[in-house]
């Protein structure tokens, strides 16, 4: 599901082994806007999650939602993501 916990979970996963501090000074973020984009119950803006996702050699990628569905289905999908909602709904 496309959730904050979900994304933030996503970031941690493939989170260098740094500090939230060396991470704030990375991307110019506050600590503390680090530490609650990456805690999954707080709502961050577009611009925190591409600071984030950059400074840990991420890159952010939305797709079409049927290419997701093939990638997932033919398991061409190797790398963490997260999983939207609506990909439950391709059994409907």
């Amino acid at each position: 599901m496309n959730t904050l916990k979900a994304i933030a979970d996503s970031l941690l996963t493939g989170r260098r082994k740094t500090t939230d501090i060396d991470l704030a000074r990375q991307t110019g973020l506050t600590r503390q806007s680090i530490g609650r984009a990456l805690s999954g119950e707080h709502n961050f803006g577009v611009t925190t999650l591409l600071a984030i996702a950059e400074a840990n050699d991420q890159q952010v990628l939305i797709v079409p939602s049927q290419v997701a569905r093939a990638l997932i289905a033919s398991n061409q999908l190797s790398i963490p993501h997260v999983q939207t909602m609506t990909e439950d709904l391709g059994d409907l």
